[in-house]
């Protein structure tokens, strides 16, 4: 099959895997496919890949994620992971991550009416954050918070990312 072709299956495809009328449903079918960017991440500029696709008949969307760190001093430092996500029959969603520390723990999260998906992850034996995904007409905003021993949230990165063609 060309590869044409098969991209426009497979995004014709990725509504009926998730189905409608469900925010997270709706949410994960527009936010499945590839994307790019830039952003900051710890101070450092960053280059950002990510998949969102649908795997295991449609009952998880993996992603897939790259994130090259550039800091004053030239050198690079990869971070790359992997997480599953399962919308759950009352419409939140759990999950797991995966990443190039060797670190993984359970993601939980919801879809808000800005259309923005906020994932929580850890535990309080790795760390505490929370990561948000905002859909906008321009691409995907991205920002990445750790939570503080006193309580309160510090962004630790941010990027805007668009969808490749």
């Amino acid at each position: 099959m060309k590869p044409v072709v098969a991209l426009l299956l497979s995004i014709v495809a990725i509504p009926a895997a998730f189905g409608a009328g469900n925010p997270a449903k709706d949410f994960f079918a527009r936010l499945a496919g590839d994307w790019h960017g830039a952003g900051e991440v710890r101070g450092m500029a960053s280059a950002q890949k990510m998949s969102w696709q649908p795997v295991l008949d449609g009952k998880f969307l993996r992603l897939s994620f790259d994130n090259r760190m550039s800091g004053d001093d030239g050198k690079t430092w990869r971070f790359s992971a992997q997480a599953l996500y399962r919308i759950q029959d009352d419409g939140t969603i759990a999950g797991t991550w995966f990443d190039s520390r060797g670190v993984s723990f359970p993601l939980s999260g919801s879809i808000a009416e800005d259309d923005t998906l906020t994932i929580l992850w850890g535990t309080d034996d790795t760390e505490r954050g929370r990561t948000s995904y905002r859909l906008t007409t321009a691409g995907l905003e991205v920002t990445d918070e750790v939570l503080m021993p006193e309580g309160g949230w510090r962004t630790f990165g941010q990027a805007r990312l668009t969808r490749e063609p």
